[in-house]
């Protein structure tokens, strides 16, 4: 068998990278089907106003976070260093080999936090869009409404 000289580590890690990137679009694809009834075509311009909503949502957290503290970069600094230790002492001496892994904790904490709000999200638009098709429903059935009475009233004075 015969391999090319070329395919190294960086190369295995860009197509390994691809594969995730295809199936985490794949999820996504499947996410919003089921959360909202989206298809293929309406599931990027779902991610943006999705993504709109949360970024807005974060926004405005941040804002009162930062509006309402006054921390120093050192003081800043020192929590970081202090919740990173405390991250990697919860995970054992392993913890300390893996590279990346402060990181890893650091993304799945701030995920953590920023679920509740997108799930709020999420429902405020599911509850908005139920609306929308209940007022849209109305409106269709009231013209309806209009059009048959016109139609009977023709029908009823022949010219």
């Amino acid at each position: 068998m015969e391999t090319s000289a070329g395919f190294g580590t960086s190369r295995l890690f860009l197509t390994d990278s691809r594969l995730v990137l295809g199936v985490l679009n794949h999820l996504r694809y499947q996410a919003l089907n089921r959360a909202f009834g989206a298809s293929r075509g309406q599931a990027n311009v779902l991610t943006v106003v999705l993504l709109l909503g949360a970024a807005d949502g974060a926004y405005g957290a941040a804002r009162r976070i930062s509006g309402s503290l006054r921390v120093s970069g050192t003081n800043a600094a020192l929590g970081a260093i202090g919740l990173r230790e405390a991250a990697l002492g919860v995970a054992g001496p392993r913890g300390r080999e893996v590279s990346g892994f402060g990181t890893l904790i650091a993304l799945a904490v701030l995920g953590g936090l920023a679920a509740p709000g997108l799930r709020r999200t999420a429902k405020s638009m599911r509850t908005t869009e139920q609306r929308l098709r209940a007022a849209e429903g109305r409106v269709r059935r009231e013209r309806i409404l209009r059009y048959a009475s016109a139609r009977d009233r023709g029908q009823a004075n022949p010219a």
